[in-house]
């Protein structure tokens, strides 16, 4: 025999290959008996009964025997089932012989739905309405507020106040007169901020990253500190 050609098959080998394709048709056979699943018939086939003339010929308690769980009046049911459906396969009303053999086709992937998109000039228009600049945005931009609220958040003057107070303990100049201003750090930082010589500036920042520096004292005009 040359090198690298293959070995003739055995008889083993054959019969094993025709096992396995018995098995696979006694189980697609018997499964056409009602209320037999491919568990029962494989068990059914694997104990001899692998057509339905020997299902229908067996002692009803060695069918029940061959399968667990069946009991003996569910063997004579099967067996009632496998006669009257071996009697409509020699009528002729009932062929299963391409049903042994045949395998469940996959149903067909329904289609994607298909939905008409804009044209991207229409797209852009109607971006451009959603952008349409309002009396209020108009006012922000004349004072010098293109961001935000045109008056100072509670944020912002909470932070405004802190960061003065930290000055203030580290020594930076006041700016109100120290003789009328209420004492401690927060409530002197406060007083200045309500007094309006703060010389700072509040930075605003988008969620692009950019930002702008607004005046302190624009915001201040339009905030209520009472």
């Amino acid at each position: 025999m040359s090198e690298g050609s293959e070995p003739p098959k055995t008889d083993e080998n054959r019969d094993d290959e025709s096992a396995e394709s018995t098995i696979e048709d006694v189980v697609a056979l018997l499964t056409n008996i009602p209320g037999v699943g491919p568990k029962t018939a494989e068990k059914l086939g694997a104990a001899g009964f692998d057509t339905l003339e020997k299902v229908v010929e067996a002692d009803k308690e060695e069918l029940a025997a061959a399968v667990a769980g069946l009991s003996v009046a569910k063997a004579e049911l099967t067996q009632t089932e496998a006669a009257e459906l071996l009697e409509k396969v020699k009528s002729g009303a009932i062929d299963l012989s391409g049903k042994s053999k045949s395998k469940r086709k996959k149903p067909p992937e329904p289609e994607p739905d298909r939905h008409e998109l804009e044209p991207l000039e229409a797209v852009a228009r109607a971006e451009e309405r959603k952008r349409l600049v309002t009396g209020y945005d108009e006012e922000k931009v004349a004072l010098g507020i293109p961001v935000g609220p045109k008056w100072l958040t509670k944020f912002e003057k909470a932070r405004i106040i802190g960061a003065r107070a930290l000055q203030i303990s580290m020594g930076a100049p006041v700016l109100i007169d120290t003789k009328v201003a209420p004492k401690g750090r927060f409530s002197f930082a406060e007083a200045e901020l309500r007094s309006g010589v703060l010389p700072m500036t509040v930075r605003r920042t988008l969620p692009t990253g950019e930002f702008h520096d607004i005046p302190l004292s624009i915001l201040l005009k339009n905030t209520r500190l009472d």
